[in-house]
């Protein structure tokens, strides 16, 4: 189960830490030193195949930066995904987790890759280095379509995980963009091995369960083999803001009115913020009794607008609301429970051929809380209360008679409406057959079928249905409707004017908490149904081995082809379709799949070795052309090359040209409903006001395309020690993206006609909706430096080791029609905007460990950063606070988190057994709670939310 101190994974280990050195890869750069020192050798006949390269070479050779998180690293963590260990290096962004979920209901639970801050689709996740299922679908905040769930992987299988981070389109084609991560299952398990884990935070909350198993063994003599795992997890989140003293202080943005006449900046961050033009029982912003609530008896009470009063939408302090809407019932963590099996088996009918099976599947069920109703009563999305409203009491419109007013604006927060509920379930299946052998003559072949397919079901339970609700509120009395006098049957408008549409319509009183009949919410309210077939078939063919030899050694060679087929199918019930639901509508897409032919070649060519200057030299290159059924021909292709000028001392060059084709949903998504808060250019004296936006694929789109660069040296000066730095720059263009509905209005109000025709407008000019759908629009430019350092040293009897990894980030450009903005070094991820990446984030750990027992301590080292680089605060340079970008702080500190763990061998010979402790967050660090973000008050994206976390359980292997 560990390190060295398992003989039966020893030879594993050294044959994974040959990549780790040739990599630094930390996770196993220990296990390659003490496999060194009890001489284990290292033979470059059992050299593995490692993600950057199709060609399997003794991994000391390799151009391409790769780092290797073992299955003992996984443990260590006590994760209970893999996605758990995958996100604590530093270059990652766990941008798509539990913990990012918010309001968004689409994708509850997943758990996705994304390597440099690029975003998840541009991360090509492979098991085994074949494309897996894909099980996420479009417009879920964070998680973007048609991309691979970690969820789905059992971790008990899984010998390493190899990252590359950098682009390899030319190995394994299209989403490479960032890198790859390779998922490398233990085909060759022998034994039993299982585990039981608990985990509980120090608040009570978050409790987490998980099993696991695994199995492998030989049958007919050796010749066949056979491995079976799966595991259990269920997580149960956190609880909603007000769970946690340092969120419960709540934190919010409060714009300042326009003109600023007061000397502060344009956006404040001010503590217990609450709507400004709503409330839970109802404020009037219009007519003769604007600014005052109505209670549940009917009576009027002015409204407490605090101790600072912005331009809409929020105020600090005040109120009669006990929380802040925005804040309440939200998860802070979201549930999750998934269960997940794989079995594999192999027959080797000879050399020359060894055909397998493969099987998985795999059950992810997601629930969050989503968005309440919140109307703000500012625009005409929002509620209008008619003069004759049944339900308004009788001296109010008196009051308006007399004032000449027919309707007025009302702000409501429907808490007693309820929120909307919702459920996510994914269920996968993936069956992958084929065979694998050799020519003779060191030549290796394989090939295989997989299919895949993910039916995604989401369910969002009390939904307001937007027309139904607005024709509910506009109630009125029967009698008086048809010009007599009240009678007190108060029916819909719309009904009254014999709508036959709106035939079943029940009044709805909104004024004053609980006043409303159950029967006519049940009514304006519904359940959101999505259900989602996706798809993918994959047929390829490789061959691999040696050509002839150069004066450094065989020219290797790799040559193959693979056919694609993407699809998804999907249905939605009947308001989704019409948009007719105030959030999270559901959404069926359909359309032509996509059909992906493609073939590489790739050679490896050792020009020196073994002389002076030149210890190794080689050069490596591959090429790759893909046809895509909806974009045509495109061609990519690397040429990386290794040289050691003397033992010890590494280069190593790679520049490639790498694509991502748009996928399924971005080219079929249906138009989508969202939405936002904007301000007008036309009308900025209203300040914030919310709209309409509607998000949509666009079949017209084409790839994106990236050059790469990776360049970098490797130390090893003296024995177990090994440093590698490595400098990465990527450019992407023709970016997917979207303009937002904030540029779409502000283009258009440049001079951009051609933008104007996505804004809709009433007849008075006011904003009624935008379209915001996927262009080829954009530049994505990253550039930076990878760290990674690992030294080891006996002490007594066991061995003490240090590691450290870390990122600096230089920049994370986003190019577009707004302009330029550089989120590197923002720590922040502000409201509906782009999160960014801190200027530097750095893991280290040390750990000594005996036969009997170990011990580790780990620390996670943030920077200190900019809240928004978009904003200027008073610390820096340039501030002044009639700027339209100024913030009243837009500073984070720096953040150190720091974590330990135990574990105690009371059996070290077969059977095995391990007993394990953990504790996260040792110092219960607090996150910033002043960077308001879609989420809440702080970044879950960076900074935990749950504080100290305890974890134990047992681990025994036969």
């Amino acid at each position: 189960m560990k390190r060295s101190y398992r003989i039966r994974r020893r030879n594993v280990l050294a044959m994974a830490s040959g990549l780790a050195i040739a990599s630094a890869t930390l996770p196993t750069a220990v296990a390659a030193q003490q496999a060194a020192a009890e001489g284990t050798n290292i033979p470059s006949e059992n050299a593995i195949v490692v993600t950057g390269s199709r060609i399997a070479r003794d991994t000391f050779k390799t151009a391409t930066p790769v780092t290797v998180v073992s299955a003992d690293t996984i443990q260590d963590q006590a994760a209970i995904n893999v996605a758990d260990a995958l996100n604590d290096l530093p270059s990652f962004r766990p941008q798509a987790t539990p913990a990012t979920t918010a309001i968004f209901i689409g994708n509850a639970g997943a758990n996705l890759a994304d390597l440099r801050g690029l975003g998840a689709q541009r991360t090509l996740v492979l098991v085994n280095g074949r494309r897996y299922v894909p099980g996420t679908v479009a417009g879920s905040g964070n998680s973007p379509g048609f991309t691979v769930d970690l969820n789905m992987i059992p971790t008990a299988l899984i010998a390493r995980s190899e990252v590359v981070t950098g682009g390899a389109s030319a190995a394994y084609g299209s989403d490479a963009v960032a890198g790859v991560v390779n998922l490398i299952l233990d085909n060759d398990l022998v034994g039993l091995r299982a585990s039981a884990q608990y985990g509980i935070s120090d608040r009570g909350d978050n409790e987490q369960y998980f099993l696991s198993g695994a199995f492998g063994t030989d049958f007919d003599g050796g010749r066949g083999h056979f491995i079976i795992g799966g595991e259990f997890a269920d997580s149960d989140g956190l609880g909603d803001c007000y769970t946690r003293e340092w969120c419960a202080e709540g934190y919010g943005p409060v714009a300042n009115p326009i003109p600023q006449v007061n000397g502060l900046p344009r956006q404040n961050i001010l503590p217990n913020v609450r709507p400004s033009t709503a409330s839970y029982n109802g404020l009037f912003n219009t007519g003769p009794f604007a600014g005052n609530e109505i209670l549940p008896d009917g009576t009027l009470v002015p409204h407490d607008y605090g101790t600072y009063y912005g331009a809409p939408i929020f105020q600090s302090g005040g109120s009669i609301d006990p929380t802040h809407a925005f804040y309440a019932e939200f998860p802070l963590v979201s549930a999750v429970q998934r269960y997940n099996v794989l079995a594999r088996a192999s027959y080797e009918v000879s050399d020359a051929i060894k055909p397998f099976v493969e099987a998985t599947y795999a059950k992810i069920e997601g629930e969050t809380t989503g968005a309440q109703s919140r109307n703000l009563g500012l625009s005409p999305t929002d509620i209008g209360i008619a003069a004759d409203n049944a339900f308004l009491p009788e001296n109010l419109r008196q009051q308006l008679d007399t004032a000449g007013v027919d309707s007025v604006r009302f702000g409501r927060i429907g808490n007693d409406l309820g929120h909307s509920r919702g459920t996510v379930e994914r269920e996968a299946y993936r069956i992958a057959a084929g065979a694998e052998g050799e020519f003779g003559g060191g030549f290796t072949w394989d090939m295989y079928y997989q299919y895949g397919q993910t039916d995604y079901s989401q369910r969002g339970y009390n939904t307001r249905k937007n027309r139904e609700f607005f024709w509910a509120v506009d109630a009125v009395d029967e009698g008086e409707f048809n010009g007599g006098a009240a009678n007190g049957n108060i029916i819909c408008r719309q009904v009254a004017l014999g709508n036959p549409a709106a035939a079943g319509c029940l009044p709805l009183n909104l004024f004053g908490e609980n006043n409303f009949d159950p029967a006519a919410r049940d009514y304006a309210y519904g359940t959101v149904m999505q259900d989602t077939k996706l798809s993918r078939q994959v047929l390829a063919a490789n061959i691999s081995g040696d050509l002839f030899e150069l004066p450094g050694g065989p020219l290797g060679f790799a040559v193959g082809a693979e056919y694609r087929v993407e699809d998804a199918d999907g249905t939605a019930d009947p308001d989704s379709v019409a948009n007719n639901f105030y959030t999270s509508p559901g959404a069926a897409i359909s359309g032509p799949a996509v059909k992906v032919k493609e073939g590489y070649i790739e050679l490896a060519a050792p020009l020196l070795s073994g002389v002076a200057g030149a210890e190794l030299l080689e050069l490596n290159g591959a090429v790759r052309v893909t046809d895509y059924s909806t974009s045509g021909t495109e061609w990519t292709w690397k040429i990386g090359g290794t040289w050691e000028p003397l033992e010890g001392v590494r280069f190593r060059l790679t520049r490639s040209r790498d694509i991502r084709a748009p996928n399924f949903f971005e080219l079929n998504n249906p138009s989508v409903a969202s939405f936002q808060f904007l301000v007008d250019p036309e009308n900025e004296q209203a300040g914030s006001s919310l709209v309409s936006v509607r998000l949509s694929g666009n079949p017209g789109l084409k790839p994106e395309s990236a050059d790469t660069l990776t360049a970098g040296v490797v130390l090893s000066p003296f024995d177990r020690f090994n440093l590698a730095v490595d400098y990465f720059d990527i450019k992407l263009s023709d970016v997917i993206s979207t303009l937002g509905g904030e540029t779409i209005l502000r283009r258009c109000s440049e001079g951009a006609t051609n933008l104007c025709e996505l804004i809709s407008r009433d007849g008075g000019g006011a904003l009624l909706a935008i379209n915001n759908t996927l262009l080829n629009l954009n530049e994505l430019n990253t550039r930076g430096i990878d760290i990674e350092a690992g030294y080891s040293l006996p002490v007594g009897t066991g061995d003490l080791s240090f590691r450290a990894l870390g990122t600096y980030v230089f920049d994370l450009i986003t190019v577009d029609q707004a302009g330029e903005v550089n989120r590197a070094g923002q720590n922040g991820s502000p409201v509906s905007q782009e999160s960014g990446l801190p200027d530097f984030t750095g893991r280290f750990i040390a750990e000594y460990e005996t036969p009997k027992w170990e011990v580790g301590l780990e620390a996670e080292y943030i920077s200190s950063g900019l809240y928004n680089t978009t904003q200027i605060g008073p610390d820096q340079v340039g501030y002044d606070p009639t700027l339209s970008g100024s913030i009243s702080d837009n500073s984070i500190d720096e953040y150190l988190y720091v974590d330990m763990r135990f574990a105690y061998r009371p059996m070290t010979d077969r059977p095995e057994l391990e007993l394990f402790a953990r504790i996260d967050n040792l110092f219960d660090r607090d996150p910033p709670n002043n960077i308001p973000s879609s989420y809440g008050v702080t970044n879950p994206i960076l900074y935990d939310v749950v504080g100290r976390m305890y974890r134990m359980g047992v681990r025994f292997e036969y």
